[in-house]
């Protein structure tokens, strides 16, 4: 089990790990992972499937998502199951970005208007894309908006979400990006970016930008196919790595990976996949410190290109700090047993996962935080 330092009934878990034995690798293994599950109540397979693999996270869909009271359920039972395992806090994500990307009940409307009155009478139909902010609203409005939604979310038990996207709308054929984008202007999408990320930590959630180093100018979608944008590196420093710069200027907590190969930058692997991208861009040019999260493992981008194991190898030798494998089956064991044997082969020195740990254990406090901080309102 992870090591506890316990100086009250919520204290999170000391950042320090023992790797002596097997089972600690296992645990620590498990933390680097964030999960898709099947189902929408807790069920003795759910937790069997849970304790196979203790995840550091979970990541929920619509197919989990029924109404407000059974999210709010299912999630309460899964941090439960996760103190009971592993004895840390489970980061529970979700990606909600307004528009066509919505993850929320039904009735969170009403759901809300009974704990907070009429903030979210005028929301029942959904959030507006982040192209709609960016035409037509504030920055002052993006923050609101982006609070009231994250207040969603946490009321629900959520405490990670999935956004905000920061690529550039600069490619009109591009079948993904699109309304997700606060538009084609890098000061413009830094600038909307920060005010939501600010709505959310407002609202007590932790954030995650998307998708390094940049998915806005492709024609394929990286859910089917393996993208290449052979623009030059002089254009991503001009333009695309500004709105993520700015966001680590803001404290973002997690940034997720594109699975795109940028030639510019590295030839041979897609982005989260390459070291010379992770590390020497993101980690070291960038200056980010905060969470390094893969895109879905499960994407054809990464699946039709190369072998789960090979894939989740890469990624995490590549610096990735915690693989995103959304749907339940093989290649989730897969990806865990590739982690599990990097952590006991030491082809992960101990110095990097007590770094990795460390980042993620770091965005479990400030979870924690903000879960007490509610809690005593």
């Amino acid at each position: 089990m992870l090591t506890k330092k316990t100086t009250g009934p919520s204290a999170l878990p000391a950042p320090v790990i023992e790797l002596a034995q097997t089972s600690s690798a296992r645990d620590v293994a498990g933390q680097l992972l964030t999960l898709g599950f099947e189902g929408t109540r807790y069920t003795s397979r759910l937790g069997s499937w849970f304790k196979k693999f203790r995840p550091g996270g979970v990541i929920l869909f619509s197919k989990n998502i029924e109404t407000s009271p059974q999210t709010a359920t299912l999630i309460c039972d899964l941090k439960k199951l996760s103190e009971d395992v592993t004895g840390v806090p489970l980061i529970v994500a979700v990606d909600q970005e307004g528009g066509r990307v919505a993850r929320l009940p039904d009735d969170f409307s009403s759901f809300m208007s009974g704990r907070y009155g009429d903030s979210y009478a005028g929301v029942k139909d959904g959030f507006p894309t982040a192209r709609a902010l960016g035409e037509e609203g504030s920055l002052e409005q993006a923050e609101e908006v982006y609070y009231l939604m994250g207040k969603v979310l946490s009321a629900l038990g959520f405490n990670l979400d999935y956004a905000p996207v920061l690529d550039l709308d600069t490619n009109k054929e591009n079948p993904v990006i699109g309304d997700r984008s606060f538009g084609c202007e890098s000061n413009k999408v830094s600038q909307f970016g920060r005010s939501a990320i600010r709505g959310l930590r407002k609202s007590g959630m932790l954030a995650c930008c998307k998708h390094f180093p940049g998915h806005g100018d492709t024609s394929l979608d990286s859910h089917e196919q393996l993208p290449v944008d052979e623009r030059p590196a002089r254009r991503f420093r001009s333009a695309e790595f500004l709105p993520f710069g700015e966001a680590v200027k803001e404290g973002i907590e997690f940034i997720m990976t594109a699975h795109i190969v940028y030639p510019a930058f590295e030839d041979k692997y897609p982005a989260t996949l390459s070291r010379k991208i992770i590390t020497d861009l993101l980690r070291d040019e960038i200056q980010f410190n905060g969470v390094i999260v893969s895109d879905d493992m499960d994407m054809k981008a990464v699946t039709s290109r190369f072998a789960d194991d090979e894939a989740a190898r890469l990624a995490l030798l590549a610096g990735v700090d915690n693989l995103l494998v959304c749907h339940d089956g093989p290649r989730q064991w897969t990806v865990f047993e590739t982690a599990l044997r990097l952590i006991d082969e030491g082809a992960l020195s101990g110095g990097e996962v007590k770094n990795r740990l460390n980042r993620l254990l770091a965005a479990k406090r400030k979870v924690l935080s903000y879960e007490n901080q509610e809690g005593a309102h």
